[in-house]
């Protein structure tokens, strides 16, 4: 087992491209699944933190409506999304020298799943997660997803900000026409 790296012994560059695939990671699960953003960007001064919009829902969630489970359930694939897009990032390449042993950009994910948990109730919250982060990690490693995260991650690290537009010609020219 690999020890704690300090974050702060980690380069900036390095840390914001980590962000930039966490977002991406919200954003190719989300659109795989018909949420679509309104912008995500890397918040300054150094955009090693970041925050993906998601266009709101038309209606709310009501009790023992089937089809608010399955919303619900994946807004926890999508939230999940963000840690195993970072983990694509820190499993490979430069981010591999510098994986820091323990991520701690997920607690706002987290945070951020406990209403669809409280209304999902499930038996065992921490299967139910580990079942929704194994979705979004097969999402992000199809081929064409993974191309379209890493076109999003790099315009993100490189502007700071993506809008709903290109992050949905991105994804789209990765898919076969």
């Amino acid at each position: 087992m690999r020890a704690h790296i300090d974050l702060d012994a980690i380069p900036v560059e390095i840390r914001r491209a980590a962000c930039a695939h966490h977002e991406a990671g919200h954003i190719v699960v989300g659109w795989h699944h018909r949420r679509y953003i309104t912008h995500a960007w890397l918040r300054p001064p150094h955009g090693i933190t970041g925050e993906t919009c998601f266009l709101p829902y038309q209606r709310g969630f009501q009790p023992g409506r089937k089809e608010d489970a399955v919303r619900a359930e994946v807004e926890v694939v999508i939230l999940s999304a963000g840690y195993c897009g970072e983990m694509i990032y820190w499993n490979a390449g430069e981010g591999l020298k510098w994986y820091p042993g323990e991520i701690q950009s997920h607690h706002d994910d987290l945070e951020q799943m406990r209403p669809y948990l409280a209304f999902l109730r499930p038996q065992d919250q921490a299967a139910f997660r580990d079942r929704c982060a194994r979705a979004a990690t097969a999402i992000l490693y199809d081929p064409r997803m993974l191309a379209a995260q890493k076109a999003i991650a790099r315009a993100l690290f490189e502007r700071r900000r993506v809008d709903a537009d290109e992050t949905d010609a991105m994804i789209r020219a990765e898919l076969p026409r």
